[in-house]
């Protein structure tokens, strides 16, 4: 448990710079995204909060009302579903030179990542971890869940 919380917060200071721009709702979903990675909904619940927390003080409010649903997501399935809502809601937000946005044509959802990572899709397991591509914002609208 205890090496999972280093991975966790060594993720969440490697993403700042990446997502740097004043915000901490981009570390902030990609410490949710990391949880979702491996696979700890305990993990997955908490840095939900944090980002609802960011959220409401930067008054994103939908943003915040998906990460409290996800939050309270019972398993793992869930979170992902949910994941999908709150990946929609930050990539409204996000602006020009922000995350990159991947899309899983398996899964035909969304989500954000630092730009200049490979693929590392939160809602497949395993091998299937590098399943999507980036894709340009016009095209992630296309996608839409």
């Amino acid at each position: 448990m205890r090496i999972r919380a280093l991975i966790i917060l060594a993720s969440l200071f490697v993403a700042a710079p990446l997502f740097a721009n004043g915000t901490k709702i981009y570390s902030s979903y990609e410490t949710v995204r990391r949880a979702l990675l491996e696979n700890s909904v305990a993990d997955v619940q908490k840095s939900s909060k944090t980002l609802a927390s960011a959220a409401r003080s930067e008054k994103q409010e939908p943003i915040a009302v998906q990460a409290e649903a996800l939050a309270k997501a019972a398993d793992i399935a869930a979170a992902r579903r949910v994941f999908a809502a709150l990946s929609n809601e930050v990539i409204k937000f996000r602006a020009a030179g922000r995350p990159s946005v991947a899309y899983c044509s398996m899964e035909k959802k969304s989500w954000l990542q630092p730009a200049g990572t490979p693929i590392s899709n939160p809602y497949l397991d395993g091998g299937m971890r590098a399943c999507g591509q980036f894709v340009k914002d016009e095209a992630a609208q296309q996608h839409r869940h």
